[in-house]
């Protein structure tokens, strides 16, 4: 009798220790960091050429799932430029100019933004891949790409 109770006393303390370690992985689990354009909630889709060209002034901007800003240590920057060409002879043709540069910093490099407000227009398409972003613990963290197509 005293070693079932015994046993069932340890089985109560096993349990009790489980959950414990659940509750602890709960606490320690990641927070989901996301990527937006500017000060804004965009992190894709369509959007004006006017609101995209603002907002890429602004820079990108981090946040994690509890709402905290995280500075944004660097990212690519491509831009897909959609343009009319005439062939040798005379045939009209869409082709897509693509450039692409690493961008240090929450903001896009001097070249880039020397150039691009004046070449962004409706039918272009605007990418954010390998957005690095800053952990308050020290390390560094992705987030997901952004994609953005100009629009009227």
């Amino acid at each position: 009798m005293v070693t079932l109770l015994t046993s069932y006393g340890l089985l109560a303390q096993r349990a009790t220790t489980d959950d414990d370690k659940q509750d602890g992985k709960a606490a320690r689990r990641p927070k989901i960091v996301h990527a937006y354009l500017g000060h804004s909630g965009l992190n894709g889709g369509q959007v004006t050429k006017r609101t995209f060209d603002s907002l890429l002034k602004q820079g990108l901007t981090a946040r994690d799932s509890a709402g905290n800003l995280l500075q944004v240590d660097g990212f690519t920057f491509s831009y897909a430029e959609r343009n009319l060409y005439e062939d040798s002879v005379g045939k009209l043709m869409i082709l897509t100019d693509f450039f692409s540069e690493y961008c240090p910093g929450d903001t896009v490099s001097r070249g880039v933004s020397m150039n691009i407000y004046h070449k962004t227009k409706p039918g272009d398409t605007a990418y954010f891949d390998n957005i690095r972003v800053h952990l308050p613990t020290g390390g560094q963290t992705g987030t997901k790409g952004m994609k953005f197509v100009l629009i009227k």
